[in-house]
């Protein structure tokens, strides 16, 4: 798919929202993760896992919510700061998509807000036109590479198992 004039795998933006108007939803869990939820649906991507939602209850500047999830397609994650009327939202993959849906869906949540960063990157520009045999090829580049291989005796089972 094109994009930018360049043959690219899917995108990856970075939201800053800021002088949001309604901050009580920017504090609600369950309103976070709906948002979630209705951003993946507008943009046309679909859910793996999640939303995962959690809530930072610490100094009040600090103080807001956090939600993740995980698509066939890559992931979507939102952090709030009620205190501040911020919050920042991040849609990654391995497709394109219409990034005025989800400013959009942000709206429709969170009411009227001005964008403070936007950020639009481009995904996987180094593969050609065939993605998939470029797929088959990487991964015969990391079939050697044991911490990719879970039956491997020097695999750990610690997130950091990659890094030896």
């Amino acid at each position: 798919m094109d994009h930018h004039g360049s043959q690219v795998y899917g995108l990856h933006l970075v939201l800053r929202i800021s002088e949001v108007q309604n901050i009580k939803a920017l504090a609600d869990p369950q309103m976070v993760a709906q948002f979630l939820i209705a951003v993946v649906q507008r943009i046309g991507m679909r859910i793996l896992v999640g939303p995962v939602v959690g809530q930072e209850e610490g100094p009040v500047e600090k103080a807001g919510c956090s939600s993740v999830i995980i698509l066939y397609e890559s992931h979507a994650a939102i952090h709030t700061y009620p205190c501040l009327g911020e919050a920042f939202i991040d849609v990654f993959s391995c497709r394109t998509f219409d990034i005025n849906l989800v400013i959009e869906t942000l709206s429709d949540f969170f009411g009227s807000h001005r964008v403070s960063e936007q950020m639009l990157f481009d995904r996987g520009v180094h593969w050609g036109r065939e993605i998939d045999k470029e797929l088959v090829a990487w991964m015969k580049t990391t079939a050697n590479c044991n911490w990719m291989r879970p039956d491997s005796r020097s695999a750990r089972t610690t997130p950091n198992n990659h890094l030896g």
